[in-house]
């Protein structure tokens, strides 16, 4: 059944998806679209933090397990500064060779690329499965992806085979990627008017521990011990943001909060580092949190897996990125992922957010080329 990949991204940008809200009903219209393609499909929901309803599928195609697996989400981030936006950012509109809107590339063009190309099979001439999955809140330190990964009976089937996030990546073959630290700081205040010194300034406790902070980020952004060559940059900010949510200046702050982040490079142990940070804050008087700790994602680019996908793409040599993927929480389960998608990370999260209607079509086919390669012929 052939469908139109233009089509079917203006589709799924027409869906508000922010991922503050809910992701249901564009990942309904998703899977009416893979059951109609012949995929059988797992629905995974759950409930976020602040009671909003979100939904996970897996879809399979064929018999077996293994296979290929294509990954992509269908949250987005928010349109901010509408006036800024030429057009509705929930409405797709075509112009010049781009397809504008909220999601075009991060990431509802490459689902859509991914979703066009496995509908050029049937299920019958596959010798393994292609399995597609859509997570929900990728733009939310990924939980639809560890969802999936903690319960998926699908997923579970396809870990032994191999992976593809679809993220754009201008089709471009990546091996590795960045992790991610969070940590939250917090010191304790007392309110009163400034003018009759009886308060206690929560920012006051929490400068001693942002100096040496400071000297965390030096050493991270100057060791070779937190270095890595294969990335650019070679190292990662020790990221510091400070906010004492105060409602007015003649008040004494009650809280101040610091949050620290970090995109963990492969092969870089900055435990050293996170110690540090905590011994600093119990020596102030401050409560440490660490919130996420996720290591990034690498294959080996000497790998088959590489190597078959350079082939496939046309690609000279496989690169690395410096953001991250839901990859983070598929890498717990399967072993042999790779990044590859139509369109510019450059695009992502921007005022009129567009993909090139080259790259869904080149998609499509390199898509397609995947899943003759491992599900038709059953190699890499």
């Amino acid at each position: 059944m052939p469908l139109d990949v233009v089509k079917l991204t203006m589709d799924l940008v027409g869906y508000n998806s922010v991922s503050e809200l809910t992701n249901v009903p564009v990942t309904r219209y998703v899977a009416k679209v893979l059951k109609s393609l012949g995929f059988k499909v797992e629905e995974l929901r759950y409930t976020d933090m602040n009671g909003v309803e979100k939904l996970s599928i897996v879809g399979k195609l064929g018999k077996g397990t293994g296979g290929l697996t294509l990954m992509s989400h269908d949250d987005v981030v928010p349109a901010t500064n509408i006036e800024d936006w030429t057009g509705s950012p929930f409405k797709g509109r075509v112009s010049k060779g781009r397809l504008y809107g909220r999601g075009s590339a991060d990431m509802k063009g490459p689902l859509a690329a991914s979703i066009c190309a496995a509908a050029q099979f049937r299920a019958k001439d596959l010798t393994a499965p292609v399995y597609i999955v859509v997570t929900a809140d990728e733009e939310i330190n990924g939980h639809g992806a560890y969802d999936v990964t903690r319960r998926s009976k699908l997923f579970n089937e396809a870990r032994k085979g191999c992976g593809i996030i679809c993220e754009p990546t201008g089709l471009r073959v990546v091996y590795a990627h960045k992790g991610g630290l969070a940590i939250r700081i917090e010191s304790k205040g007392r309110a009163a008017h400034t003018s009759t010194l009886k308060g206690t300034n929560a920012n006051l406790k929490m400068i001693p521990f942002l100096a040496e902070m400071k000297k965390i980020n030096d050493l991270a952004l100057t060791s070779r011990r937190y270095r890595n060559e294969e990335f650019k940059p070679a190292h990662s900010e020790w990221s510091i943001g400070i906010n004492d949510h105060n409602t007015a200046t003649n008040i004494s702050p009650v809280q101040s909060v610091c949050r620290i982040s970090y995109r963990l490079m492969p092969g870089v142990d900055i435990t050293p580092l996170i110690e540090r940070t905590r011994k600093s804050a119990h020596k102030h008087g401050l409560k440490f949190q660490l919130l996420i700790r996720t290591e990034g994602l690498y294959t080996s680019p000497d790998s088959l897996l590489v190597r078959t996908a350079l082939k496939i793409t046309g690609s000279r040599k496989p690169t690395t990125v410096p953001y991250g993927t839901d990859g983070v929480a598929f890498r717990k389960k399967m072993k042999q992922l790779i990044v590859c998608g139509p369109g510019s990370i450059a695009q992502a999260h921007t005022v009129d957010e567009w993909i090139e209607l080259d790259q869904l079509n080149r998609g499509v086919d390199v898509y397609s080329r995947f899943i003759d390669q491992f599900c038709v012929n059953g190699r890499l």
